[in-house]
């Protein structure tokens, strides 16, 4: 009331006792602008007692001035932690800590290990994951990056960073004696891998150092030193990169290592390569001829080039990284948030994921804690939607690796609180819906229903079975608020699992067992124990399996929703979905909008308000735990689930359809009524089954005319 004017505050009080004259048992009225609360009267018993209770969000301010400050952050983190391979932690043990830490993909760099280094690396995450039986899965990523220039260690430490002045003037030295004792004036270059770049460089080129922090003019050049004037200085700490200009180097040098790196990656059974000189989709489609297709390419945006051709190269590509240190050599620090939130905005539009490096948390090389810039630069990451981040020099060159992976992790727990995720999903739909990107596979439609079923019951995981990943990932994208569980029994797809935010892969490795239904069953029990070890879920928990009907890629089209019970209790859900054969009982219809007339206490799901994109038209029919059709307004043309006959399924369209043979029904009181015919006018939306099977065929919305069901007034 403090922030209605009085003409409003009466009219409210007027409407409020129309409403409890009227009978209404519960009246809940928002009252201001986003105070954050309802105030709500309850009049059952004649109870007239005004209170005042916590609003549902209808935007992303009134979601965040609802945050808990004090809470605790428990919840398991959804964002993929890449940590980039230090001689500190390249052993078995150390590899294992770092596990522990929360690293979920090792990201070797060519430059900084050689080949033989890396294959015994591999060989021992190989081993640890199957000496812990596959509960912890991490994906291996080469960087093909070429090789760097770094400079040398300061001599007052690591922690050191010496003050560049500018005009002043530099030695770059290749004499190894001077690798750990730079001073301002002499620093260190290894060019060990550009042994002849001395010979590259003219006079008046300019060479930057840490990314640009430091630019350097060439004065001249000795016999194992290059003489420079500082043109623009700063703070320069231990073991920065240094570019020198691209069309001075042998590109023919850089790009036949480029392959090689390429053919090794293909060698060690990577799960993803990140390639270097993406400027074109040419490039990404020339990497995968020389890798596996087990091998998932992500290309690197570090250039203005690779900016502007950003929609070509996600389309191409399997996922993107965001190299920031790279871009920084083409955009001045202002303008790279921009360009962030611009990739990651195409990205998960486009359902691709998405990575973001450099200088998250590059204190820590030498410091046990970030700086708070540091720690809100992360989190604001992860509310952008970023799928995963990658520490580079955080933990290859720097003191406290462990620690720095463990804080990443605090802070991303944290910021995943503070999304509001069915705002987000409803801004993520629309967008697509937008841009024509609504992939219309049953298996999609599936995914989404099965995220709002999720977020409807309040469901603490979701349970799919895959076979590519390809249902899993879709779901994933869908953005729920709870965990998703990947049941598969291919390990490389649960290792390219580990690139999505949220998607938690299980590796079955049980026995396989002839009859499909029972398999099926077995994988889902299997993951929903090992959830329950780990604390993921729980007894009393609501939990949804996504499944399909048929053994094969492709076939996701059933979702249920369970109630776990006790402990070791075994879940039949397949087989018993095969065995129905009639309908024992009504089927029960649930919706998640306003803009149906049945009442939101029918079926297991609940109302639930979305706002930020439009009306919205979302229901779901299930009987019993089973949900076999769905219908959400923004995932058109909405053909759901179709026919069964037998055990194969079929599209259902308007061209399809033989009138002849289905059943109408209709809501009514919550139930569904068969007519011989639809009425003249029938309120919607109707149901059609399919009277030979008693399958769910459709959901139709009113007709335009009272003349009955017509083919082209399907969804």
């Amino acid at each position: 009331a403090l922030f209605t004017p009085r003409e409003d505050i009466a009219l409210t009080l007027f409407a409020l006792g129309a409403l409890a004259f009227s009978g209404a048992t519960f009246i809940t009225v928002k009252v201001g602008f986003g105070d954050g609360f309802d105030y709500c009267t309850d009049t059952m018993n004649n109870n007239q007692n005004i209170y005042v209770m916590p609003a549902k969000p209808n935007s992303h301010l009134s979601y965040m001035s609802q945050l808990d400050i004090d809470q605790v952050a428990n919840n398991i983190r959804q964002t993929s932690i890449g940590c980039t391979l230090g001689k500190l932690w390249a052993s078995k043990d150390q590899l294992a800590k770092m596990i522990g830490a929360g690293m979920n993909i090792l990201v070797i760099n060519l430059s900084m290990v050689t080949r033989d280094v890396c294959k015994d690396v591999v060989k021992c995450i190989r081993e640890l994951e199957e000496s812990h039986n596959y509960e912890r899965l991490i994906g291996i990523t080469i960087d093909v990056t070429g090789a760097p220039v770094r400079t040398g260690t300061f001599k007052e430490g690591l922690s050191y960073e010496a003050r560049i002045e500018e005009g002043s003037r530099i030695t770059l030295t290749l004499d190894e004696e001077y690798k750990f004792c730079c001073t301002e004036d002499l620093i260190f270059i290894d060019t060990q891998f550009f042994p002849k770049l001395i010979h590259y460089l003219r006079k008046g080129d300019r060479i930057y150092l840490d990314e640009g922090q430091v630019t350097l003019v060439v004065r001249n050049i000795g016999f194992d030193c290059i003489n420079c004037i500082v043109e623009e200085g700063g703070l320069l700490g231990s073991f920065k990169c240094v570019t020198v200009p691209p069309n001075r180097l042998n590109q023919e040098i850089l790009y036949s290592t480029y392959m090689k790196d390429l053919e090794f990656a293909a060698e060690c059974g990577a799960d993803f390569v990140l390639t270097k000189f993406v400027d074109s989709g040419s490039v990404v489609e020339e990497a995968r001829r020389i890798l596996p297709k087990t091998a998932k390419v992500f290309a690197k945006i570090e250039t203005r080039e690779s900016v502007k051709n950003l929609r070509e190269l996600i389309a191409v590509s399997d996922g993107i990284l965001i190299c920031r240190s790279g871009l920084a050599m083409y955009y001045t620090p202002e303008n790279i948030f921009k360009i962030q939130k611009y990739i990651v905005g195409h990205c998960n539009v486009a359902d691709k994921p998405v990575f973001v490096t450099g200088q998250l948390a590059e204190s820590m090389i030498s410091k046990p804690r970030p700086t708070r810039a540091e720690a809100s630069d992360i989190a604001n990451a992860v509310l952008d939607g970023v799928d995963g981040l990658l520490l580079t020099v955080e933990t290859s060159w720097g003191m406290y690796p462990f620690d720095t992976v463990s804080v990443v992790d605090n802070v991303c727990r944290e910021a995943e609180r503070a999304i509001c995720y069915e705002i987000s999903r409803a801004e993520l739909n629309y967008c697509r819906l937008l841009r024509g990107q609504v992939n219309e596979a049953i298996k999609n439609v599936t995914g989404a229903s099965a995220v709002e079923a999720a977020d409807s019951c309040g469901a603490s995981a979701i349970f799919v079975i895959t076979t590519t990943g390809a249902s899993a990932m879709s779901i994933a994208m869908s953005r729920p608020s709870c965990i998703v569980i990947a049941i598969t029994v291919d390990i490389g797809v649960a290792h390219h699992c580990l690139a999505y935010r949220g998607l938690h892969p299980f590796l079955y490795t049980g026995e396989r067992v002839a009859e499909w239904c029972e398999d099926v069953d077995n994988r889902i029990n299997a993951a929903i124990e090992h959830t329950r070890l780990t604390g993921l879920v729980k007894g009393g928990d609501r939990i949804i399996v996504v499944t399909g009907s048929v053994g094969t890629s492709g076939s996701t089209n059933t979702i249920h929703i369970f109630t776990l019970e006790g402990e070791h209790s075994k879940l039949r859900i397949v087989g018993s979905s095969h065995e129905l054969s009639q309908v024992e009982s009504p089927w029960s219809i649930g919706h998640t909008s306003a803009a149906f007339p049945f009442p939101s206490t029918v079926g297991a799901i609940r109302t639930q308000q979305v706002s930020g994109a439009g009306p919205r038209y979302s229901v779901m029919l299930s009987r019993g735990n089973s949900v076999y059709g769905g219908v959400n307004d923004m995932l058109p043309p909405l053909y759901f689930w179709a026919l069964q006959t037998s055990s194969t399924w079929s599209s259902l369209t308007p061209s399809r359809l033989n009138l002849n043979s289905l059943g109408y029904f209709y809501v009514k009181s919550g139930q569904l009524e068969r007519l011989s015919l639809p009425p003249t006018p029938c309120p919607g939306p109707y149901v059609i089954v399919c009277m030979d099977c008693l399958w769910l065929g459709a959901i139709v919305r009113q007709p335009d005319s009272p003349c009955g069901f017509q083919c082209s007034h399907l969804i």
